[in-house]
This record gives structure tokens, C-alpha cells and sequence, in this order.
């Protein structure tokens, strides 16, 4: 579904993606690992085609990303860390602008579906600048769904969720990655076995591990904590 090739990416003088290459199929829920400056952020962006690598390409569903961008881009449902929101308008309202702006096929059908996948039903009607973090979180997530992609990239997505809302979110990811193949990023390391079934693990913008899981925790150490840091170190 998605083939990563050797991309790089230079900012100045300073080397951000380092002949990075990976695969994500779909069934695969991939945790996406890294500290702070890791070169994740500038990974994602490059994958979603919001950002060219110097070198190397990515192929979405064989499409190319620089070459096909319209058709490549189409498959990918992308949850930034920072997702865009129109504050005044309701969740129901902004889905509905999402779907026009990607021409969504039975669109009434897709927001519907994902409004109670994402548990928004009681606060559909109202406006986005009034609800939560956790609910304007579960928002984003809902753009990202709603017209159906088969590549999904999401950028914290339990990021101010209470540990009931993180449990659905994870659940819902489980049942997603049936049909899809699905990049998670997120720094909270204890996430990844309760949700994917591998990982990598870049920094400054090289793979440090790829593999499960459980591969990495007979790797070192007895903590995820202790085999990041171990791994980054």
C-alpha cells in the first residue's frame, strides 16, 4: 500500500530524512518513533506529499506521489499534529466542507458513519470552538476518515483523549486496519503494543529499528521507555 524508497530531505545544510525506506501493507498498523527533532514531522509531510524530498520517492497504492500527486494524495487520510479546524463551524458542518472539498461520493452516508465511529453524535451540531481538546481531537480524526482512504496517517491522534476515549480510539484503529494500512505517530511508547503490529524508530532522520514489537522488546531492555532511549542513544 505504501513503499517508502531511500527519500531524503535537506533543509540548508542540515540532513532532516536520511535514505529512509519502509513498507506499510494494508492490515499493518505502523508506530512511527522518534524524539523531538527526529525528522517524523518532515517524514509524514513528505509521504503526504505536502513536502518534495530531495532524493527518493513514495508510492501510495503504486502511485507515485510526485507524479500522480491528485490520484496518490486521494488514498491518504492525514491527521497532522496541528489539524486545521473551522472554529465557528459545527463537526457536522465541517465534514460536510471536507467532503465537498474532496468530492466525497455519498457523502451524507460517510459523515454519518463517521460521526458515531468517532463518538460525536451528541455534539455534531455545535460549534468547534466550543467543545474540547479530546472532542476537537476526535474531529480531526473524522476528517481524516471521511472519505474513506486506504492509507491513513495520524500525527498523535490520542493526544488529549481521557484513557475511556483512548481506548475507543484504539479499538477503532484495530477494526480500520482490516481495510487499510495505518501510520501511527505518537511519543506515548506504551501505545504501540496496545495498538500496532510494528515499528520504527528514526533519529536524525535515520532507522534506528523496524520490526514488532515484541521483536524490540527481546531486542533490550525491559520498558519501551528504556529501549528508546537505549536505541536513540
Amino acid at each position: 500500500m505504501l513503499r517508502v524508497e531511500e527519500i531524503s530531505k535537506k533543509f540548508g545544510d542540515f540532513q532532516v530524512i536520511n535514505n529512509l525506506s519502509f513498507e506499510v501493507k494494508v492490515g499493518d498498523v505502523m508506530g512511527f518513533l522518534g524524539p523531538n527533532g527526529a525528522g517524523k514531522t518532515t517524514s509524514m509531510r513528505v509521504i503526504t506529499g505536502y513536502l518534495k524530498s530531495d532524493k527518493g520517492r513514495v508510492f501510495i497504492d503504486n502511485k507515485d506521489i510526485d507524479e500522480d500527486p491528485i490520484v496518490a494524495k486521494s488514498k491518504i487520510g492525514y491527521l497532522p499534529e496541528g489539524v486545521p479546524l473551522y472554529l465557528d463551524f459545527s463537526p457536522a458542518l465541517y465534514l460536510d466542507y471536507v467532503c465537498s472539498v474532496r468530492e466525497v461520493k455519498n457523502a451524507k452516508s460517510q459523515i454519518q458513519k463517521v460521526i458515531k465511529d468517532l463518538q460525536l453524535e451528541d455534539v455534531k451540531d455545535v460549534p468547534i470552538e466550543t467543545l474540547s481538546k479530546g472532542f476537537k481531537r476526535r474531529v480531526g480524526i473524522a476528517q481524516s476518515l471521511v472519505h474513506n482512504p486506504k492509507l491513513l496517517i495520524l500525527d498523535e491522534p490520542t493526544d488529549g483523549l481521557d484513557p475511556l476515549q483512548k481506548f475507543e480510539v484504539r479499538k477503532l484503529i484495530k477494526k480500520l486496519s482490516k481495510t487499510k494500512a495505518i501510520i501511527i505517530s505518537t511519543h506515548i511508547l506504551d501505545e504501540v503494543p496496545e495498538v500496532c503490529n510494528k515499528c520504527l524508530i528514526i533519529d536524525q532522520g535515520e532507522k534506528k529499528f523496524e520490526g514488532t514489537p515484541n521483536k524490540l522488546k527481546k531486542k533490550i531492555g525491559k520498558s519501551l521507555d528504556e529501549k528508546f532511549r537505549k536505541i536513540i542513544s
